[in-house]
């Protein structure tokens, strides 16, 4: 299945609609939630295009439109914007790329299911409830910088409320060990905040949330369930033996002031 890159774009502001609503414009998509500046998911360009103008323009437009919203100018980059030039003007103003390489992995239509281990349970626990905090914290076992703390546990818990996100829990010997979450909007569902917690790491946890988490959104009727992970971590294997397979390689290239 070759990747729709308009549909992954608008899925992608979607699911940051937990955060805020995109702004958008004939030059780019901005995303912004100024509570958590430091979240550059939430404070971003996306969906960059040259509006008819050239890339220099658009691109100056697109870096001052951020600054003028207190924004650090953080833009991610399509083959689309790349193409058009968008990439190259940018880079003259500064924006450089993330060196580190983003996987866009899809579970194959196909594919079959690792079994989760034995001594895991899996569940799926509502919003607003005592397990749902269980997931916040979870999540929050991964945050090992107390500068940043805060932050992160505000965008934990705006993703733990989020009507579209179903939350999902792992538990070994009665306590809650992993979490992650499922977006599902439009035919398509969307596996995020993959935490396990560092004592219980390497013992089939994930392989266990990842597996409930695509069943769910078959169940839902999805017709794509994809993730993204960092290229050459330790995700990337437990994702391959799930089923899934690449589907594009830094798709939305992050670039930074």
């Amino acid at each position: 299945m070759k990747l729709p890159l308009e549909k992954l774009i608008e899925h992608e502001a979607a699911y940051l609609g937990m955060a805020s609503a995109a702004e958008k414009t004939a030059c780019a998509w901005y995303i912004h939630r100024p509570e958590v500046p430091e979240w550059q998911d939430a404070n971003r360009a996306l969906r960059l295009r040259d509006d008819g103008r050239g890339p220099d323009i658009a691109a100056c437009e697109i870096v001052e439109t951020m600054r003028g919203r207190g924004m650090r100018p953080t833009a991610d980059v399509d083959s689309i914007a790349e193409a058009q030039g968008l990439g190259i003007a940018l880079r003259r103003l500064g924006l450089m790329p993330v060196t580190k390489s983003w996987l866009l992995m899809r579970h194959a239509v196909d594919a079959a299911l690792a079994l989760p281990e034995r001594g895991i349970e899996v569940r799926s626990v509502a919003r607003e409830s005592e397990e749902a905090q269980e997931w916040v914290e979870v999540v929050m076992s991964d945050e090992d910088e107390p500068e940043t703390a805060a932050t992160w546990r505000a965008v934990a818990e705006m993703e733990a409320n989020y009507p579209p996100c179903r939350l999902v829990l792992a538990y070994m010997d009665g306590r809650a060990v992993g979490a992650c979450d499922l977006f599902s909007q439009d035919g398509w569902g969307r596996i995020d905040s993959v935490v396990v917690r560092p004592e219980v790491r390497r013992r089939g946890v994930a392989l266990a949330m990842v597996a409930r988490a695509v069943t769910e959104s078959k169940s839902l009727g999805n017709d794509v369930t994809y993730l993204t992970t960092e290229g050459g971590g330790a995700g990337e294997q437990v994702y391959l033996r799930l089923g899934f397979e690449t589907w594009g390689v830094n798709v939305m290239h992050r670039h930074l002031a």
